[in-house]
């Protein structure tokens, strides 16, 4: 009987905040639909260009990057290559891979679906890079 009754009171008060909670979202609409009624024209203009203006910026931001390569899955033939395309974007992902191991084409399919623009998504032969470790092409790396 006690479990019961905190339960009916536990439910009580979540009904209580949740009406709560829902009256203060109405009120914040309602606000903001009265404030939209009380537009005249060149208010609602403003807010029409102020809207088209970000709009254009963002279609050019997607334009930057198309021309930056992103959208598109491609290989990075040279060390040279690679820095300068992970200096010309914020946002990398780059799948180091070798020919000669199965699992560094697993990634391929994936990645080749990836049309997200903001990233850029490259491939780099392990082979590429400079350094000892990556020179032989050994398995143990």
């Amino acid at each position: 009987m006690e479990a019961d009754a905190s339960v009916d009171m536990f439910s009580k008060v979540l009904e209580n905040q949740l009406l709560q909670t829902t009256k203060l979202v109405e009120e914040h609409l309602d606000s903001e639909i009265q404030k939209l009624d009380q537009m005249d024209e060149d208010e609602l203009e403003r807010l029409k260009e102020k809207r088209l203006e970000a709009l254009r910026k963002a279609q050019q931001q997607k334009q930057e990057w198309l021309s930056k390569g992103h959208g598109e899955y491609r290989e990075i033939p040279s060390e040279r290559d690679f820095f300068q395309e992970v200096k010309e974007s914020k946002k990398v992902v780059c799948h180091f891979y070798r020919d000669s191991t199965f699992s560094g084409n697993l990634m391929e399919p994936p990645f080749q679906s990836q049309k997200k623009f903001g990233t850029n998504f490259t491939k780099l032969e392990k082979k590429t890079i400079r350094g000892k470790k990556y020179d032989s092409d050994s398995d143990d790396d």
